[in-house]
């Protein structure tokens, strides 16, 4: 499905800052607002706005530590367990990100946020006591938030709409 030049230009301005109201938009489109809301309203209905996710600085509301674990989960799990039991493991309250790898021996990716330390060793302590049998942890990287260096897929996703052709 291709968008029209609105809804590329407005999904751009909003990739750029999605705090951009729909005045902000009209401003810079020369277009108005309720134009803006209705091309909005469209992208999300059309499926390309999911959500607006906030962009935070873990430091300064106190998520000290990530960690990327490498996780197999044994087909036991689904037999066992129900689906809802099973966001414990798939989604987890301090998952950031989770992806399904179509590997044998890993299964599926998930990075993590943690306050500390303690709340890490904790969450995979109590994962491991619940799930042990179901679920095999193959590596876990633990990193600081600090050693963040990019956590934004805006410049990409700028050079992909750029390169968008309208309908």
């Amino acid at each position: 499905m291709k968008l029209t030049k609105n809804e590329v230009n407005v999904l751009k301005l909003l990739v750029d800052n999605p705090l951009s109201t729909n005045q902000d938009i009209s401003n810079e489109l020369a277009i108005t607002a309720q134009g803006v809301g209705k091309i909005k309203k469209q992208l999300v209905e059309k499926g390309y706005i999911k959500s607006q996710e906030l962009s935070l600085d873990y430091e300064k509301i106190g998520i000290d530590i990530h960690a990327i674990a490498l996780i197999k989960i044994l087909p036991s799990v689904f037999k066992k367990f129900k689906n809802n039991e099973l966001d414990k493991v798939l989604k987890p309250t301090n998952a950031i990100r989770s992806y399904s790898i179509p590997e044998t021996d890993i299964t599926h990716i998930i990075i993590y946020a943690f306050r500390n330390i303690k709340e890490y060793d904790s969450y995979f302590r109590n994962l491991l006591e619940e799930f042990g049998d179901h679920v095999e942890i193959k590596h876990s990287f633990v990193l600081s938030s600090g050693s963040i260096i990019k956590s934004s897929s805006k410049a990409m996703l700028l050079e992909v709409l750029d390169a968008w052709k309208f309908d």
